[in-house]
Order: C-alpha cells, then sequence, then structure tokens
C-alpha cells in the first residue's frame, strides 16, 4: 500500500477510540451539540409599565403607573339607532351672532338658510337650534369642528359637545391601542377627532355609529371611547420609615386607628414593601375607586357627579342631598373653610372660571394627585388622576382658578 493509504487507515482505525475516550472525558450533561437548525430567538418580552415617582412630603414614598380601565361588557348597549338629524342649540344666539360662528368656522353661509338641504335653522324663544344630517356633519374639517364644537360645549343642552369622550393628548396613542377594532373603523374614526385644550375630543357617535360594519364592532367602540388613564398608586413603607409622620398624613378622617398598624406592619417586613394607596382612602373612596356605576334610570343615581363624590370622600355612608348643587353650595359655606397653603388629603379642590363658577371639584390626595369623577355619565368611573391631567378634561378659553377648601372638623 502507498503512504497516504496507510495514513488514511490508520485514522480509520483510531477514529471509533478517540471517540470512546471523548465519551468517557466529558460526561453527557457536559456534551453540547450544536443543532442542525437554529432555534427561534425569544420573543420580546412585554415591556413593563413606567414607574414615575411623586415628589417626597408627608405622605412619604409614592410611586405610579399608568393603566387603562374601561367599562365592563354588559355596561355598553348594542343597540344605537340611527339619528335622522342631529341637533345643535345655540344659546342665547341671534342669527347675526350665528353667521359670524359660522363664517369664523369657515363655512359658507348659504348652508344656513331654511331650506337647505343639509342644515335646518329656527329660531326659537332662548336662542337657535340648528338640525344637521350625519352626512354634513362628517364632512365638516377639523377647524370648522374645533371651532363650532367648543361654541356648543357652553351649553349643557349640547350633550355631544359639553360632555364628550375625551383622553389626554398626550397619551393619543393609547386610546385606541389593542382595542380590538378594525384597523378600517380607526383610520375613519381618527378623522373626527379634535382638540380643545390639552384634550382630544371625539363627540360625533350620532353620525359615526351607523356607519360601522357590525353591532359588536360598535359596542367595541364605544367601550374604547369610554376608556379612562387613570394610576395605580403606591407607598413604599421602609424599615426606617417615619410611621408617625404617615399616620398622620394618611389617618385623616374617621379611620385613623386602622391606618398606623397596617403602616407598621407592612415597616416590619425585611426591607420593606408598597402597598397600594386604595387601601388607606376612607370607605367611600375606597369602595368607588376604579370602578363605574351602575347603570340605572333612578334620577338620584343619575346626579353622583363631582361635587356629589368630593363630599362624600370622608362620609361613611353618602349623603344623597350632595347631588343637590344648592345644598353643595350650603355645606361648603357652613362646614368648609378655604385653605391658603398645602393642601392635605381629603381637601376639595374646585374648578372655576373667572366669574366664579364651579365647574368641576376632586379631592385632594397627595403630591399633585385627586380622587375624581368626570361629569355625571354612567361611562365615567372613580378615579385618580394628576391634576395636569384633570385640568386636560376640562379645557376652557380662558383658565381655570382652583379654589382649596377643608373640612372644619378636620
Amino acid at each position: 500500500m502507498s503512504r497516504p493509504a496507510l495514513w488514511v487507515l490508520g485514522l480509520l482505525l483510531l477514529a471509533p477510540w478517540i471517540f470512546v475516550g471523548w465519551m468517557f472525558k466529558y460526561p453527557k450533561s457536559e456534551r453540547t451539540v450544536t443543532p442542525a437548525i437554529a432555534s427561534p430567538a425569544p420573543s420580546a418580552q412585554p415591556s413593563t409599565p413606567v414607574t414615575l415617582r411623586c415628589k417626597p412630603g408627608p405622605w412619604g414614598e409614592l410611586e405610579y403607573s399608568r393603566i387603562l380601565i374601561e367599562p365592563p361588557e354588559d355596561f355598553v348597549s348594542d343597540n344605537f339607532p340611527d339619528p335622522k338629524e342631529i341637533r345643535w342649540f345655540f344659546k342665547g344666539y341671534t342669527k347675526e351672532q350665528l353667521t359670524a360662528l359660522w363664517q369664523s368656522a369657515g363655512l359658507d353661509t348659504t348652508l344656513l338658510r331654511l331650506t337647505g338641504s343639509t342644515v335646518n335653522l329656527e329660531v326659537v324663544t332662548d336662542g337657535i337650534v340648528v338640525r344637521a344630517t350625519p352626512e354634513f356633519v362628517l364632512g365638516l374639517s377639523n377647524p370648522a369642528r374645533t371651532r363650532l364644537y367648543t361654541a356648543l360645549a357652553a351649553f349643557p343642552e349640547n350633550h355631544a359637545q359639553s360632555e364628550p369622550f375625551r383622553f389626554r393628548a398626550e397619551g393619543a396613542g393609547e386610546w385606541f391601542e389593542n382595542s380590538g377594532l378594525s384597523n378600517e373603523t380607526t383610520a375613519f374614526v381618527s378623522k373626527f377627532l379634535y382638540r380643545r385644550g390639552t384634550s382630544l375630543i371625539f363627540s360625533d357617535c350620532d353620525a359615526v355609529l351607523p356607519r360601522l360594519e357590525s353591532a359588536e364592532e360598535r359596542s367595541r367602540f364605544v367601550k374604547t371611547l369610554s376608556r379612562k388613564s387613570t394610576l395605580l398608586l403606591k407607598l413604599r413603607v421602609r424599615p426606617d420609615s417615619d410611621i408617625e409622620t404617615l399616620a398622620r398624613y394618611w389617618g385623616r378622617g374617621p379611620r385613623s386607628k386602622d391606618v398606623k398598624p397596617l403602616l407598621q406592619s407592612a415597616a416590619r417586613l425585611p426591607g420593606g414593601t408598597t402597598i397600594d394607596v386604595v387601601h388607606l382612602l376612607p370607605k367611600f373612596a375606597r369602595s368607588l375607586l376604579y370602578t363605574y356605576p351602575l347603570p340605572s334610570d333612578n334620577p338620584a343615581d343619575a346626579n353622583r357627579d363631582c361635587f356629589w363624590t368630593a363630599l362624600n370622600f370622608f362620609k361613611q355612608e353618602p349623603e344623597t342631598r350632595f347631588a343637590d348643587i344648592d345644598f353643595v353650595k350650603q355645606t361648603l359655606i357652613q362646614q368648609y373653610f378655604p385653605v391658603p397653603g398645602e393642601s392635605k388629603l381629603g381637601d376639595l379642590l374646585f374648578f372655576t372660571r373667572p366669574d366664579g363658577t364651579a365647574v368641576h371639584a376632586c379631592v385632594y390626595v397627595a403630591d399633585d394627585i385627586v380622587f375624581t369623577k368626570n361629569g355625571l355619565s354612567f361611562a365615567m368611573p372613580w378615579i385618580l388622576m394628576t391634576l395636569a391631567d384633570v385640568r386636560a378634561f376640562y379645557p376652557a378659553d380662558q383658565p381655570m382658578e382652583i379654589r382649596r377648601f377643608r373640612e372644619k372638623n378636620l
């Protein structure tokens, strides 16, 4: 045999013994084999919510994450009748004033003629009623919609504009995210969103709903519109936390005896822990936070608005008379006093126009965070918000003043 052939024969004879030696030298647990096909890359982990920290204060170390809540399925009707026309009420307007508004919105004044096919105008005792077809409403430009609807929002009779669906413009991308709506619906609806202050607004359910493809899509759409951005607020308690200061702050009102033992228990854990602030709130707020009102035909239930919510904050049982704004004013005069300095848990914050009219009331919790219900609607839950978000929810042409009040017996 030639020399190269001998080398090949030798390698063939040695190869099995080399393999056996490798098997004995490296146990199975230490051997690795590269697969013929690479494993797929692991899927991206879901992003964790961003945790923000509040300013330090007597309330302790607070941190929060933003979440979206929406009403339960059973709360959303699947019966949406097609409107024949859409009614706008311009209270106290004359024809000349309405024409000026129409022109400022960039609309053709001939559309206001009584014989027009898309818009009908009727002069009534206390103003002017304009009736428009859904086609006319959907055809409005964004500047025209913004101008007209801002004017209409001044009158409660125009519910779609005065109590619209709204979301903070800063988080606009969250509003329809993962909603389950079709791309076609989302693209269609986005054309009718408009800005008011720092809020993104939608007021055209009557015109849009009949054009969605199915009852399921319409229900999902209303459910998505009803989403609200709120906060999961937590208090971090450490072994060296000042429990006495924390107990004085969070123990205001009738449950002071219950708060301190909870804080002490948390501080005894190795390294401490966090407590959801919902456990530190009074009974009334604790029972309602992150919930929607049960739909009801009872007129008393329909009046559970921001004022009813704010003045009942420390009540063991809700006072139904706080649904009456006159009783609210009387109670505020007799049982509260203005707070010139720093707010404390339970202080009332009233958003007022320059003429003194109260537009909204909420309850101070800590730092820049309040407990609030924004409006009468059953689609409005009880939530925690930052003051900046509340301001965005109640946009106004003129900046509103925040007046603070504290209950005398606190």
